[in-house]
């Protein structure tokens, strides 16, 4: 049997993973330059200052660069509303429920554009947003996340959100893939059913068939269990991925997890599997947002396995592609510190 002598860091590029704090430690720094991740996501641990977030960003695209010749995704989430992790002095953006009932697309749009403005100016070019999920009611754990129950309303401001994330200088992800709308329970905690029983899923989808349509670069899949299409979860499903996603929905972008080590996945299988699995499914950026071991495990696991090494090269070729198209911010300390030294605002729509 042949033996496979790829570097573990032909498989880190798959990776998207999560920091242990606000610095280039030895943790962020092996990384970046040993592992060769494809990409970080930064949270409140990871966020001081709009100096500091910059002199870190900053710090890690230079590692990138030096490893591998490419820049990093760099991606947070910052939604509006109650995912929003990026505090004062960035303006405060409202709930997508919020805007859903009284925002234009327009004004959608141009929120999104000062949003995305914001983040590039300090190293940000992945916005984990907008959300497409078409959440029914209050009892979906979404409910604030979601512009609402109409599919046509959630699909018209998702665009615009697209359209100004675009505009602003950062990659949009839309998310979550096939939507969580009809859903009674939080993925971060475990796995959730769907409850509609129509196996087309129409009223789900039509955000997502909208933003693959409008040029969506980045999808991410939900931890969901369709029964109608699949007994594995979305996120570790072919039938999702491959089938639906792809081939029905037409999407040649970059498909992403949501993070692996959440209860819906990691309740049921060990984390270094579930990305094996999600890997041979179809995705092609795993993400990792707490362990960083669990990066090194997940790594060691696909280079074990050689009938991956197609589905391996094929992710690596999507991410290079998208990763080529990144444009390093060009913004000086100097000009960060004066921007965010103006009054912030809560951003509002018109404003």
């Amino acid at each position: 049997m042949s033996v496979n002598t790829a570097a573990p860091s032909a498989y880190g590029r798959l990776f998207m993973v999560g920091l242990p704090g606000p610095r280039l430690d030895p943790v962020a720094r092996s990384l970046v330059r040993e592992l060769r991740v494809g990409g970080v996501v930064l949270f409140a641990r990871n966020l001081e200052s709009p100096q500091q977030i910059w002199e870190l960003t900053r710090a890690l695209q230079q590692e990138a660069l030096a490893a591998a010749g490419l820049p990093l995704l760099i991606a947070v989430d910052q939604e509006g509303g109650p995912v929003e992790r990026l505090k004062a002095p960035f303006a405060s953006l409202p709930s997508a429920r919020e805007l859903g009932r009284r925002a234009s697309p327009q004004e959608v749009e141009d929120l999104a554009r000062q949003t995305a403005w914001e983040l590039a100016l300090v190293g940000f070019n992945v916005n984990l947003a907008p959300v497409l999920d078409v959440a029914r009611g209050p009892e979906c754990p979404l409910y604030e996340r979601s512009y609402g129950a109409d599919p046509e309303l959630v699909a018209a401001l998702g665009q615009a959100a697209l359209r100004g994330y675009l505009a602003g200088g950062v990659l949009p992800v839309v998310k979550h893939f096939p939507g969580l709308g009809d859903t009674l329970r939080d993925s971060h905690v475990e796995l959730p059913t769907a409850q509609g029983k129509d196996p087309s899923r129409q009223v789900d989808l039509l955000p997502f068939r909208r933003a693959v349509a409008a040029g969506a670069p980045l999808v991410m899949t939900a931890h969901i269990l369709v029964p109608e299409w699949d007994a594995r979860p979305a996120t570790l499903s072919p039938v999702a991925i491959r089938t639906w996603l792809r081939r029905e929905l037409g999407f040649a972008g970059v498909v992403m997890t949501d993070d692996l080590e959440m209860g819906a996945i990691a309740g049921q299988v060990p984390v270094p599997r579930a990305a094996r699995e999600a890997l041979a499914a179809g995705a092609d950026l795993l993400l990792i947002c707490e362990r960083s071991e669990s990066a090194w495990e997940a790594a060691a696991l696909l280079q074990e396995d050689e009938t991956l090494w197609a589905r391996v090269q094929e992710a690596g070729r999507r991410l290079e592609g998208l990763r080529r198209q990144l444009t390093p911010s060009a913004a000086t300390l100097a000009e960060v510190k004066e921007y965010f030294a103006q009054a912030r605002h809560t951003a509002k729509p018109g404003n």
